[in-house]
């Protein structure tokens, strides 16, 4: 009697081991990359996907800043598009390095002409 309950002891870790390492497994496989991105034209952070809702007020991007984007979107269509870019850190080369970690929406076709969206990071 004694040798079953310890099998099935051993039984019920093993399973919840598994268990365990399932929800890692789906935790990790459910979570999204981000993209380093540099910047082609120019582009402004905003706080939704359209020009009405203004910016977060951070300094505007230039060409050769980088953004790390971590999905994208629709929204307002500027002549390029409806692609949108949910950024999460800006690098501004132009101001000597400064990074910043103000979270917004930048235009994707100002960016990198929509590429990211198309395989380099999934939509939000």
């Amino acid at each position: 009697m004694r040798g079953k309950f310890r099998r099935r002891g051993a039984s019920i870790a093993a399973v919840a081991a598994l268990s365990a390492g399932g929800l890692i497994l789906a935790t990790a496989g459910s979570a999204s990359a981000t993209s380093l991105l540099t910047v082609q034209v120019g582009a402004a952070v905003f706080k939704s996907t359209n020009l009405a809702s203004g910016t977060v007020g951070v300094p505007d991007l230039w060409s050769g800043d980088l953004l790390l984007a971590d999905c994208w979107t629709t929204g307002q269509n500027l002549g390029r598009g409806n692609i949108w870019y949910h950024t999460i850190d800006e690098r501004y080369n132009h101001l000597g390095g400064l990074e910043l970690t103000v979270t917004g929406w930048t235009y994707a076709p100002y960016v990198d002409g929509s590429a990211a969206a198309n395989g380099g990071i999934s939509h939000c």
